[in-house]
């Protein structure tokens, strides 16, 4: 039986497009041998057909859009432990590789229109193999077709890799990756209260200093504290030391000690076993 052959094939072989001149547009290697995730926050993730993931921007990033501020710096990771530019990798198994979480800083972009530098994910849980150094010196290229836009190559864990993209996609859909993190927003905020009309924040108080802002109970029922010098709460005065009143019962006022005692063997001494009436003058109650 005669078989149909959808236009363009040969067997089971895609013929390439052609061009309005006539020459054939092959698929690059990106469309050939990676599968694209894209990010709510307009990162794109190209996984290879073995695990190797390289991390950049998709075309729908603010930052690549018609008009878009020039890019003007992009700075990898180096401020901590996770130093992204100190990274050496040595054999097959990678070793030295920076390990990172999703939402582990690789770069921070800067453009001509100034403001706060737009930070990019890791995205995966990954070690980084390699980082495009050549972005410090031609930022521009970031995001741009030709294989020079890529910011980093990732390699997963061996038992992640066949779901590194479903992780990923689950991760943005639970904790959106365009949300900013904890961090940022503490920054933020600073940021707005020093502007001038900002709301001024009282200055954070460290967890020591709000211990020794706290009376020492020991030294201000005795006078005296095992620790001495090296108690980690205050020694208050005689003067500034709690004092914790005796409840009243009911509204009434206690009384003093001798007509409290009188009252209670007034009370316990009753013909009847209850409280007398000394019981109470003595503001028992009870």
């Amino acid at each position: 039986a005669d078989c149909e052959e959808a236009p363009g094939d040969v067997g089971t072989t895609r013929l390439p497009d052609l061009s309005p001149d006539g020459w054939p547009i092959y698929p690059s290697v990106t469309e050939r041998y990676f599968t694209t995730y894209v990010t709510s926050n307009h990162q794109a993730l190209h996984v290879h057909s073995n695990g190797i993931c390289l991390l950049g921007l998709a075309p729908s990033h603010p930052l690549l859009a018609p008009g878009a501020a020039r890019i003007t710096g992009v700075a990898f990771r180096d401020h901590d432990a996770k130093n992204l530019l100190a990274n050496e990798v040595r054999g097959k198994r990678k070793s030295g590789a920076v390990f990172v979480l999703p939402r582990d800083l690789v770069a921070s972009v800067t453009t001509e229109a100034g403001g706060d530098p737009l930070p990019l994910w890791a995205c995966v849980r990954a070690n980084v193999i390699e980082v495009n150094r050549r972005l410090i010196e031609e930022p521009e290229l970031l995001g741009s077709a030709g294989g020079r836009g890529w910011l980093a190559v990732l390699m997963p864990k061996m038992a992640e890799k066949g779901s590194i993209g479903a992780a990923l996609l689950e991760l943005d859909r639970t904790a959106p990756l365009r949300d900013p993190t904890g961090n940022h927003k503490r920054r933020r905020d600073q940021q707005d209260a020093s502007a001038p009309g900002g709301d001024e924040q009282q200055p954070r108080v460290s967890r020591k200093a709000a211990r020794r802002a706290r009376v020492c109970w020991d030294f201000a029922e005795t006078g005296t504290c095992k620790f001495a010098d090296k108690c980690r709460f205050r020694h208050a005065a005689p003067s500034e030391a709690p004092s914790e009143a005796a409840p009243s019962v009911g509204g009434a006022e206690p009384s003093g000690g001798a007509e409290a005692g009188e009252a209670a063997d007034a009370g316990d001494g009753g013909e009847s076993g209850g409280v007398g009436s000394g019981g109470a003058e003595g503001g028992c109650g009870c």
